[in-house]
């Protein structure tokens, strides 16, 4: 399998005249025009959730009348960026700051307590301190929350099924988020009821992953599971082509994992965190107070199942997990 970069929370490089959208008429430009930050960990080659975000803002506000500057900053995976990038946001005097996913929430946060953040894919939210609460997150972050600890019990439910004498499983995850330490510290209190052993595997830049992957730890384990930050997902390839090598059942989180290799996934629609992301921005730029805006959580879920890479591992997928499985890859 050849490695790609697909990740789901990587920034985007916009055409002026789609960051403009079309010439306002002489009634538009009585109305102010929004401007809008995005701030995001990866680098601006990558595709991923702020270009879904960014073309569904320009498409409400060409209907609404609106005009709109997206103003799009790029970490290039370097964490202490972040904080400088942010600062530029305040001092650009954006309307609303849209971060992709915990880090770029954090340091967002740290940035301004004035401007309404508004965070895709939250996780561990009001464990972190990101939000005070689900219902009133209070202070100027909402968004949605994307990684109920439930999910991660009901994923590890779901490899027991397929690998039934699993004991080892290793857990991919970025400890610089402090989302993925809520998730780990829920998995392990699942795994202890199942008798499975979590070992950790850290990945904090793009170039930890030759590292980890090479130990022979990793080609040891069970099944890897990975915790899904900006990352992980968008290197998720190189894990997958290391697992198909080393014969190592793979469970993850979302569709386009499975479609890329991952064995079974189990989690929520990325369409739909972008979808409800858009439509809570477009409250803050109606004038609504992020304190106010419930931060959502998924309601769609899908289990989705290779059956390509389960035969290359030399597994057969039980008939009651494909017949639960929402969609099945051949």
């Amino acid at each position: 399998m050849k490695t790609r970069l697909l990740g789901w929370g990587a920034g985007m490089v916009l055409a002026l005249s789609c960051l403009l959208g079309p010439a306002p008429t002489s009634s538009q430009q009585q109305s102010k025009v929004a401007r809008i930050g995005i701030l995001v960990l990866s680098t601006q080659e990558e595709g991923g959730a702020s270009r879904a975000i960014a073309k569904k803002l320009q498409e409400i506000g060409n209907a609404q009348g609106r005009t709109a500057i997206f103003e799009l900053r790029y970490a290039n995976w370097q964490h202490e960026r972040l904080a400088a990038q942010a600062a530029e946001l305040v001092r650009l005097k954006v309307d609303v700051i849209v971060a992709i996913t915990n880090i770029p929430g954090f340091a967002a946060r740290k940035a301004t307590d004035r401007i309404p953040i508004v965070v895709w894919g939250i996780h561990g939210g009001v464990e972190t301190g990101l939000v005070r609460s689900l219902a009133r997150p209070g202070g100027n972050v909402t968004g949605i929350e994307s990684l109920a600890p439930e999910l991660d019990a009901k994923r590890l439910e779901l490899i027991k099924l397929i690998v039934p004498n699993l004991t080892r499983l290793g857990v991919i995850y970025n400890p610089d988020d402090p989302g993925g330490r809520v998730h780990l510290l829920s998995m392990r209190d699942s795994a202890r009821t199942l008798g499975v052993g979590i070992e950790t595997i850290e990945v904090r830049r793009p170039e930890d992953f030759d590292n980890v992957l090479t130990s022979t730890a990793a080609a040891s384990m069970d099944g890897l599971l990975t915790f899904s930050d900006d990352v992980t997902s968008s290197f998720w390839p190189k894990v997958g082509d290391f697992a198909l090598k080393n014969r190592v059942p793979t469970l993850c989180e979302f569709r386009f994992m499975v479609q890329i290799g991952c064995l079974v996934s189990y989690g929520p629609s990325l369409d739909e965190f972008t979808a409800r992301v858009v439509h809570q921005v477009d409250q803050v730029l109606k004038g609504a107070k992020p304190a106010d805006i419930p931060v959502e959580q998924a309601t769609r879920f899908e289990m989705l199942v290779n059956k390509n890479t389960a035969k290359a591992l030399g597994i057969t997928i039980p008939r009651a997990v494909l017949l639960k499985a929402d969609e099945v890859f051949e």
